[in-house]
């Protein structure tokens, strides 16, 4: 069932459509795993550091304490990652999480993200706010640097939720899994909820959320 979903992921994002995938052609399937480490091998030579900037397991190099989360950051843009080597090659590397890049930002945009205006403050007493559009949400946070996982409370709009979170350099990363994206945006906002969960459920092996700058 993953693999298929893998597949509908390409499928989806060369008809830059936002559409299930049950409604389009498959594409063959690799003949081998030694073609799928060929073609990962391959993609890594001809794009280097930027398609590794794409991995999870490359974005979790640094080390990011709970002191270096607070402050206040501001939403940049859309950012989409691949869990691991293996989905990377499989799905196709940097065009189609540029594609979904773009296709995410539409969204978030939607509800109510806004690159510069909406901000998370997160306060040394563990406290945090979040404004995205005309809302503002309060809640409280903690970090566990062991596995780089930020968990908040209340200021995403649901009762709790976790994401990966990472500092590189000035950026703050904030990744989901895609159904705790989903729950957030139908707090945010149910009327765009629909939309994004057709294009969510179109991609598995995906860390989806946004980058923030301090």
């Amino acid at each position: 069932m993953k693999k298929k979903l893998i597949y509908c992921a390409a499928i989806a994002v060369a008809s830059l459509s936002l559409t299930s995938c049950g409604t389009t052609a498959a594409l063959p399937a690799t003949s081998s795993t030694a073609a799928t480490g060929s073609l990962l091998g391959s993609s890594l030579q001809t794009a280097g550091s930027g398609l590794l900037s794409n991995l999870l397991t490359s974005l979790l190099g640094n080390t990011t304490s709970q002191q270096s989360l607070v402050g206040t950051w501001t939403y940049t843009a859309p950012k989409v990652v691949f869990e691991s080597e293996n989905i990377l090659s499989q799905i196709g590397g940097q065009v189609v999480s540029s594609n979904l890049e773009s296709k995410l930002g539409t969204q978030l945009e939607k509800l109510g993200f806004s690159a510069g205006k909406s901000v998370l403050e997160l306060k040394e007493d563990n406290t945090c706010t979040l404004t995205v559009g005309s809302k503002t949400m309060s809640g409280t946070y903690a970090y566990d640097s062991s596995n780089s996982k930020l968990t908040i409370t209340g200021a995403l709009g649901v009762g709790q939720v976790t994401c990966t979170a990472t500092i590189q350099g000035t950026q703050l990363l904030m990744l989901f899994e895609a159904d705790k994206l989903l729950s957030i945006a139908t707090t945010l906002s149910s009327k765009s909820s629909s939309t994004l969960s057709s294009l969510l459920s179109n991609y598995s092996g995906l860390r989806l959320g946004w980058v923030m700058t301090k």
